[in-house]
């Protein structure tokens, strides 16, 4: 079973100023390779986790 990547990107709900949906770091964990959300294109959805991203790392 191969271990999953993630690298931090920068939150799109706060363009990296720090909010509640990344933890006031301006970053989140996001699977690799990093895509956008597909639902709203990074413009943040219940489905991101109002962070942009696809599949970031629930915490």
């Amino acid at each position: 079973m191969s271990e999953e990547k993630y690298a931090p990107e920068v939150c799109c709900h706060c363009e990296g100023l720090g909010c509640m949906y990344c933890n006031k770091t301006g970053t989140v964990m996001v699977l690799q390779p990093s895509r956008k959300c597909r639902h709203c294109g990074g413009d943040c959805c219940i489905y991101c986790g109002y962070t942009g991203w696809e599949r970031p790392l629930r915490e």
